[in-house]
């Protein structure tokens, strides 16, 4: 009998964490040099990571969405997103006894969506996601939906394989400016990963826009304030521009 061992089990894993790798907004330029290195003939890839990035979502979550999820305000200069689907909910059902006597918990999954959130037509990724939209045959149509499964979306693995893809194609220069690479002589080097565009968006939210840990916490529908405490960095370049600011209003 041939047994399989899983490629996890012969490699290490080191787990890319928000709160160890993501130190500021990257900047809208560092941004679309990422995305532009993407054939303008991949219009599916480039709509995914727009999507990826404009609504903040886990990757599931944008691969489930539909055109109906969609409102597009052209004369306000909004897109609304209406009930997307809000993952990684849990509500337990029974305590379980596992055979090494450890306790723990049966849990199901709680099927929820975010409330409505906005998103600026103008900002640059926006574009890509908007004409994608409209270019899709129905309201009921999936954004992302697989060639092999009708009526399912994309796989987790086609979206991480895609990143890994953009990740190779990005020179060393753009890497150090996405914060990816932050000491060459000492190999603290990262690959991109697809929570990076979830914490970058909310990055974002805070340098741009001046959001605060309440409005963040509306704009992602999260529950609990130390998710956007993690989430919400304005790094060294923000803390200065802050501080320089309030030092020209104190003069």
């Amino acid at each position: 009998m041939f047994l399989r061992v899983g490629y996890w089990r012969l490699h290490p894993y080191h787990r890319l964490s928000v709160r160890d790798h993501v130190e500021e907004w990257v900047g809208w330029q560092s941004l679309m040099r990422l995305v532009n290195l993407l054939p303008e003939s991949w219009v599916k890839e480039r709509a995914f990571i727009a999507t990826l990035f404009e609504t903040g979502g886990r990757v599931s979550e944008v691969l489930m969405l539909k055109a109906s999820n969609f409102e597009i305000r052209e004369s306000e200069g909004l897109v609304i997103i209406r009930n997307m689907p809000l993952l990684k909910r849990y509500r337990k059902i029974a305590e379980k006894q596992f055979d090494n006597g450890r306790r723990g918990w049966i849990t199901v999954r709680v099927q929820k969506a975010r409330k409505p959130f906005p998103i600026l037509m103008k900002e640059p990724l926006a574009e890509i996601l908007v004409s994608y939209v409209r270019s899709l045959p129905g309201a009921e149509s999936l954004l992302f939906p697989s060639p092999r499964k009708p009526g399912q979306p994309l796989s987790r693995f086609w979206a991480y394989k895609l990143v890994r893809i953009l990740d190779s194609m990005a020179p060393d220069t753009l890497k150090a400016n996405l914060g990816l690479i932050r000491d060459e002589a000492a190999q603290d080097r990262l690959h991109l990963w697809l929570h990076w565009f979830r914490a970058q968006r909310a990055c974002q939210l805070v340098s741009d826009y001046g959001f605060e840990l309440h409005d963040l916490i509306d704009w992602f529908s999260w529950e609990h304030l130390k998710t956007a405490l993690t989430y919400s960095r304005k790094g060294w370049k923000g803390l200065a521009a802050k501080m320089l600011e309030a030092g020209s209003h104190a003069r």
